[in-house]
């Protein structure tokens, strides 16, 4: 069960402190966690019964019905209407639970009929019944601090035996999502609250080559306090027009190549931290406190966007060449990642410090090198992946894919070389 995230009608609790703008940013986060431990976990069918339109947050996988009825009963019912078998029904503001925890849950309803999950504020965060039982929730109050206590007494009235779930934390105040950002580091709920508390202005590069069509997607949804730093190397489709006139400042990077542009932009940001992304609808913004926030907390030198691909977004050749070159990355430098993902960010100094040479499409990999080498801290974040609006100027053509070839295998006995010598 789930609102889509618009400002103004969701998580409206969170304001104040939060803006009704922000408080939406948070709904998104805690809205896509849950879905992505949905789509991980075992449950043969995934529906959402929604209130609203679905949106970049929602996975593939899933069955979307629409939310009927007037009361939050009624909408209840409706939805359970459509389930079939063992079932167990959660929303949006647990965004903690995990594959694992939803599998658990699974089971209990399986062997016992009927569950149901406590929450802290004394509301219930999950319920389960190995057959639909739209009647359940007739004439429960719902939204008060004894909802959970009268859901319980309403289930023995139609004769089940209720087993308990673990009890969670909902995220209805600014209390609660700081609470559960720091019980769960890891999801883009924790990036989000982090981003709106206490995350420093961060600088976004984004290097562009003909990138129209999917700039204004990518300026919609970057987060505050990210400043987006737009470098065009050499469009002709109008790409840096349409970025200035979305309000990102544009550098102009006429010499070709993938390091060309991202060192272009590095030189022009400003703020004490820098990311990196690419610009076509590949990767959401929304993702970027998630990479941030460790260097921000000082947990980490670089931290590394690890992509989780959806079905058809990374060619097959692309996942055996990254998974190469993260082995040889842990061979040769000692950086404990499984990809070598556009997203990422580290603090701007030390970057310039690093002393990446490569101008081409060998500037990722080297980063990650040279990191290694010099004993940065190198963690990663697992963010989404999706297929790119237009053609890779890199893996997309023949000569593109042979010059990356070219400047990663010079990369690599470069940093074989330096590691020889350590």
């Amino acid at each position: 069960m789930a609102k889509a995230p618009v400002p103004g009608r969701v998580k409206t609790r969170l304001c104040p402190p939060l803006t009704e703008e922000a408080a939406a940013r948070v709904a998104e986060a805690a809205l896509a966690d849950t879905l992505e431990a949905v789509a991980a976990c075992g449950a043969d069918r995934r529906l959402l019964a929604l209130e609203g339109e679905p949106g970049p947050w929602l996975p593939s996988g899933f069955e979307v019905i629409a939310q009927e009825g007037e009361t939050f009963n009624e909408r209840l019912a409706s939805a359970w209407s459509h389930a079939g078998g063992p079932s167990l029904q959660i929303g949006m503001d647990t965004p903690q639970v995990t594959p694992e925890l939803l599998d658990e849950c699974l089971a209990v309803v399986a062997e016992h009929g009927a569950a149901l999950g406590m929450a802290e504020d004394g509301g219930w965060w999950a319920i389960g019944f190995a057959d639909p039982h739209p009647e359940a929730f007739k004439e429960v109050p719902m939204s008060r601090d004894d909802t959970g206590a009268r859901q319980l007494e309403r289930l023995r009235e139609l004769g089940m035996d209720v087993a308990e779930l673990p009890v969670l934390r909902d995220l209805d105040d600014i209390g609660d999502a700081r609470a559960i950002a720091e019980a769960a580091s890891g999801t883009r709920t924790a990036g989000a609250v982090l981003a709106l508390d206490s995350l420093p202005a961060v600088d976004v590069v984004l290097p562009v080559l003909n990138e129209r069509e999917a700039i204004p997607w990518v300026l919609g949804r970057m987060p505050e306090q990210f400043r987006p730093i737009v470098v065009d190397n050499g469009s002709d489709d109008g790409s840096a027009e349409v970025a200035a006139r979305l309000g990102a400042e544009v550098v102009v990077e006429p010499r070709r190549g993938f390091g060309a542009a991202c060192f272009a932009g590095l030189v022009a940001a400003t703020a004490p931290i820098v990311a990196f992304m690419d610009c076509d609808a590949s990767l959401d913004p929304a993702d970027l406190p998630l990479v941030c926030g460790p260097v921000a907390r000082g947990e980490a030198d670089l931290v590394l966007g690890a992509r989780r691909a959806e079905a058809g977004a990374l060619p097959v050749h692309s996942r055996m060449a990254n998974r190469y070159l993260a082995r040889r990355v842990r061979h040769l430098a000692g950086a404990e990642v499984t990809d070598i993902g556009p997203m990422r960010a580290a603090r701007r100094e030390a970057l310039l410090d690093l002393g990446i040479t490569d101008r081409r499409s060998g500037w990722p990999l080297e980063m990650v090198l040279r990191a290694g080498l010099s004993g940065w801290r190198v963690t990663e974040s697992p963010v989404p992946y999706r297929a790119r609006v237009g053609k890779s100027k890199v893996t997309g053509t023949v000569g593109g894919t042979l010059r990356a070839v070219r400047d990663m295998r010079a990369r690599l006995a470069e940093a074989g070389r330096a590691a020889r010598r350590r």
